[in-house]
């Protein structure tokens, strides 16, 4: 794919896999909602979660999003993720957040599920790409 086309597969609401790396060097594999906005991409997860422990610790991961069932197509980033915390960021970090949540829930549940997430411990991750590896099946 090129880099408008990849562009435009992750500007669909796919759910992305992402792994991180365990204490013991394990993969650990979570599913999540995610934003690509032309260089970066972002998910929110609890600062509670393994993932969020195993980013702490070391900040390489991957993310894998397909196209469900067959997953013919598919986007993998590797790189390396940054942590903001949502409980004491600004309005940046919570406006990013809204444009994920928004990706995936309907208009009119997008200000109640914000209300439900700012009373939980969350945090902002930003996944700096440093490899993009594709798979475009010519059946469309």
């Amino acid at each position: 794919m090129t880099e408008q086309e990849i562009a435009q597969y992750l500007d669909r609401s796919h759910i992305a896999v992402m792994a991180t790396i365990g204490r013991n060097g394990e993969p650990h594999l979570t599913p999540n909602w995610y934003r690509y906005n032309g260089s970066v991409l972002t998910f929110v997860t609890r600062s509670d979660r393994l993932k969020y422990r195993n980013l702490q610790r070391d900040h390489r991961m991957s993310v894998c999003i397909y196209d469900a069932p067959a997953a013919s197509n598919y986007v993998v980033i590797s790189g390396t993720a940054s942590i903001e915390d949502a409980t004491t960021g600004g309005p940046v970090i919570w406006d990013e957040i809204r444009r994920i949540v928004a990706r995936y829930v309907a208009a009119a549940e997008v200000d109640d599920h914000i209300a439900r997430w700012r009373t939980e411990p969350r945090v902002l991750v930003t996944v700096t790409p440093e490899r993009i590896s594709t798979r475009e099946s010519a059946r469309r």
